[in-house]
């Protein structure tokens, strides 16, 4: 699995050391106060009292988090989000409640002695609801804001990295395309036609240009039509047809239907261009295997190709370092990449979650 999330900093430490400083403040308060029915002689007591009590302030700031702040962050249209997040409020502030009662009244009172409402005639169990909530609401909304905070902060370095990417990744592959030894070759390729007046010269031709006008243009999207990258890669492999004399065995299949599904340009390319750089391509007992399976909202790509031994495979390095960068920000928690690497075999699987 391949689906890193940018971090700033490792958080826990600073969680931790938080927490602890706090632990520290609320049972030298307990110690200090003078109405807490515990002799001052178990200092111990007080540590556990305040631990306990940390345990539900930490929940009140930590439960928010998932239960209120996430489903606002989902692309739902509608009420559906808000009305997830106001249960997700709802259920933090039942748990709080629930979880101060457990600690008070079946671990602190029988356990420890402590009785934190013996002197308070007023104690009923609507007060006891009214007074939890309104005690803990603060440490809520601490959590919502640093939720909000934290998912805009990471958002944004996402929103930077990816652009950069793109641009790393686009000006990569017109580096590796528009050179002039894939030029030189093709047009040569083309010229040969032209002179045996081959009626394949005009396609041959406007593939190239197609090739050419994909790149330049529409690969600035973020995302593209499925179908337009597909057509690329199927220009690409004629290209390499015509290349090889008509001498490439590829096992090519596409399994579902087009219907409007988009991925991110150029997002494939590095995986086939690798296998025809750097795999056997004339050898009918071993073809090159490209297999896609498509539904409406996945992606199912295999493709294996046999090494060639006078070649050493490159995709290792820069390449599919920058695929795996692109897909951990574009595709993150929606991806699985599997590499296998041999002595004579080269194989990727991806499944992408359009």
């Amino acid at each position: 699995m391949s689906a890193a999330r940018p971090r700033f900093f490792p958080e826990w430490p600073v969680h931790l050391l938080i927490w602890t400083l706090l632990l520290v403040k609320d049972a030298a308060a307990m110690y200090g106060a003078p109405t807490y029915p515990v002799p001052k002689t178990e200092v111990a007591t007080y540590g556990l009292l305040g631990l306990g009590y940390l345990l539900i302030n930490a929940a009140a700031f930590y439960l928010p988090v998932g239960l209120v702040a996430r489903p606002l962050r989902t692309s739902a249209l509608g009420w559906r989000p808000f009305g997830r997040a106001a249960m997700g409020l709802l259920l933090t502030l039942l748990l709080l409640t629930g979880m101060r009662y457990g600690l008070e009244f079946h671990v602190f009172k029988p356990l420890l002695g402590f009785d934190n409402y013996q002197l308070n005639n007023a104690f009923t169990a609507h007060w006891f609801v009214e007074n939890s909530v309104r005690y803990y609401f603060d440490y809520v909304l601490y959590g919502l804001l640093y939720a909000i905070i934290r998912h805009n902060l990471l958002a944004e370095r996402r929103r930077r990295e990816t652009q950069q990417a793109n641009t790393t990744a686009e000006l990569t592959f017109l580096r590796s395309q528009l050179n002039p030894h894939f030029l030189f070759n093709t047009i040569n390729d083309i010229y040969a036609l032209v002179y045996q007046k081959s009626d394949a010269a005009p396609g041959a031709l406007l593939k190239l240009s197609e090739l050419l006008r994909y790149m330049l243009h529409e690969a600035h999207h973020d995302r593209v039509l499925l179908a337009r990258e597909l057509d690329y890669l199927d220009g690409l492999i004629e290209l390499q047809r015509l290349g090889t004399k008509g001498n490439l065995h590829l096992d090519y299949q596409l399994r579902g239907v087009l219907n409007g599904q988009t991925i991110a340009p150029l997002l494939l390319v590095s995986f086939v261009e690798n296998a025809f750089k750097h795999g056997v391509l004339n050898n009918p007992a071993q073809p090159v295997t490209l297999h896609l399976t498509l539904t409406a909202t996945t992606l199912d790509f295999c493709l294996h190709n046999a090494k060639n031994e006078q070649q050493k495979d490159q995709l290792g390095g820069i390449g599919l370092t920058n695929v795996r960068r692109r897909l951990a920000l574009l595709y993150p928690t929606r991806h699985t990449l599997t590499v296998a690497d041999t002595v004579s075999d080269f194989q990727v699987t991806l499944h992408l979650d359009l």
